[in-house]
């Protein structure tokens, strides 16, 4: 966490940025549940949780003193037993925009976003309701890794988050053309 944290805060630096690290780890900025898998109840996933809160107050704070939170997905035990729990950080990050009342919620990825056919980049859903893509990964048109990240989306927007986007963290200036343009670079996702 320490290295990752400091790299990440010099690069926010070099750009004229002030960043801080927050986790669950030093802060208690994120508690969580362990995970289990209510299929699978003999599988303990030993330190993988859930995230159940997070201190509002120390995101707000940094927000208001125009300094960016860097949040490691490492979270201390809500029950006060002092266990740290790693978070997977779609999760992560969709449990906490919803807990902020975020607008948007964006995941820079190596795709694109949902894509009819994965070998065809072209192929992309520009605009999907919840409904679709619990669809969608129903028919396994949306499978593997992406089905956390989708999961994710629909968490936030279930939370009360606007839109979800999943855009390529590859393609300049993917954030500016996926929210201030009519048809984006990505998927968003609405309720």
């Amino acid at each position: 966490i320490d290295e990752i944290g400091n790299e990440l805060k010099e690069i926010m630096r070099t750009i004229g940025a002030k960043a801080e690290l927050l986790n669950g780890r030093d802060q208690g900025f994120l508690q969580a549940e362990k995970k289990t898998l209510p299929q699978y109840p003999e599988v303990d996933l030993q330190c993988v949780g859930e995230p159940v809160g997070i201190k509002a107050e120390q995101v707000n704070q940094l927000l208001a003193d125009k300094i960016v939170p860097l949040v490691a997905p490492v979270a201390v035990a809500a029950d006060g037993s002092g266990t740290h729990y790693n978070i997977n950080g779609d999760t992560a990050s969709a449990f906490i925009a919803g807990e902020l009342h975020a607008a948007k919620l964006v995941f820079l990825s190596d795709t694109m976003g949902i894509l009819q056919d994965e070998k065809k980049p072209d192929s992309i859903y520009s605009s999907l309701k919840k409904g679709e893509v619990e669809s969608l990964i129903a028919q396994g048109i949306i499978s593997g890794g992406m089905i956390p990240k989708v999961e994710a989306c629909i968490h936030g927007i279930s939370a009360g988050i606007g839109k979800a986007h999943i855009v390529s963290g590859y393609q300049p200036h993917a954030l500016l053309l996926e929210i201030f343009t009519k048809r984006g670079v990505g998927t968003e996702i609405v309720h």
